[in-house]
């Protein structure tokens, strides 16, 4: 089994943290890659993020919780 993690990404210059705003898909559903699994607000503007990976997502954070850059959020088990 392959784990792909996934981290609070960078989406911005200047920025360090950023919020999640919903989840897209429950936890432990199919994901495929760049299907939307969650938004991200940061700095008044909302992302769709997509899954880099085919599989099993594991959520990690919560959703309304804010996360550094990096910070391990979730994973794609396949």
């Amino acid at each position: 089994m392959t784990t792909v993690l996934l981290r609070m990404p960078k989406a911005a210059v200047s920025m360090q943290n950023g919020t999640i705003e919903e989840w897209l898909v429950e936890n432990g559903a199919s994901v495929i890659t760049d299907q939307p699994i969650y938004t991200l607000e940061i700095e008044k503007t909302v992302l769709e993020i997509e899954s880099p990976a085919t599989g099993k997502l594991v959520q990690k954070a919560l959703a309304g919780e804010s996360y550094k850059v990096g910070e391990i959020i979730g994973e794609i088990e396949s």
